[in-house]
């Protein structure tokens, strides 16, 4: 729809890069001001952002460029190419909480309390990553007959990666408006959950949810597993992963022994 805003002089400002970008500053933002508020120094809980997001882009383009091996295997000059889109979420969630891991033991923060603050801002940056899919086509929905046969908010004339118009299912909407109704309900949970770290993983499974059930919609070739998409398999994969989050930071840290003596 708009993959370009523009040039200024010879630098191209491609919309999904924009949308990245300002999902990047929003995030570090909003950890600075949770780092903020837990009395603990902004800059390091910002530091440790930066290195979630390095461990993430880079898990999550190797991860994009391994479904997509078919096309990069021969197009392997792309592969290094994150600024024309193409990062994987799966990929990206477990190298971004590896990385954040490591960021929390090196400056000495508590990685459930970081992890409270990514609960709002993981549905944030994927309303961010959907709009600038809808932008770029990316992620697009499949073809339909008309859009008669449908609800008007369900279906939309829009292109493919290819830029082919035709009726189709609005699958990078559906991203968007999902993912911005997940932002209330961590919203809701930071008011009825109060365990550090259970709120992320609670948001992590929906929004693992949500991929799978668009899945159904899209249009854009993913390889198959049986009845599924590759994609929708990992999105299963990812709720697991959060389910086991949930079941692992719902139990209370252990007391350390010098404590148990007072």
């Amino acid at each position: 729809m708009l993959p370009e805003l523009g040039r200024i002089g010879p630098v191209v400002l491609r919309t999904y890069t924009l949308l990245l970008d300002l999902a990047i500053l929003v995030g570090l933002g909003l950890l600075a001001l949770f780092g903020h508020f837990s009395g603990e120094k902004p800059s390091r809980w910002v530091d440790a952002g930066l290195g979630a997001i390095a461990g993430g882009i880079v898990l999550g383009r190797l991860g994009h460029v391994a479904i997509h091996w078919a096309y990069f295997s021969e197009h392997m000059v792309e592969i290094a190419q994150v600024w024309r889109g193409g990062i994987d979420w799966h990929g990206a969630v477990v190298g971004g909480l590896a990385a954040l891991a490591v960021g929390c033991r090196l400056f000495g923060l508590n990685f459930r309390a970081v992890t409270d603050a990514l609960s709002f801002i993981l549905p944030m940056g994927a309303a961010l990553t959907y709009s600038g899919c809808l932008m770029v086509s990316c992620g697009h929905g499949r073809e339909v007959a008309s859009l008669a046969d449908y609800p008007r908010f369900l279906v939309a004339e829009l292109p493919d990666l290819y830029g082919v118009v035709a009726p189709r299912l609005a699958s990078q909407l559906y991203g968007v408006v999902l993912s911005l109704l997940l932002i209330v309900v961590a919203g809701i949970l930071a008011w009825r959950v109060q365990r550090q770290g259970v709120r992320f993983w609670i948001v992590l499974g929906l929004l693992g949810l949500i991929a799978f059930g668009i899945g159904f919609t899209r249009g854009d070739a993913v390889p198959p597993v049986g009845s599924l998409r590759l994609d929708q398999v990992l999105d299963l994969g990812t709720v697991a992963l959060a389910l086991t989050g949930t079941l692992i930071a719902s139990r209370p840290l252990p007391v350390p022994p010098e404590a148990a003596l007072t």
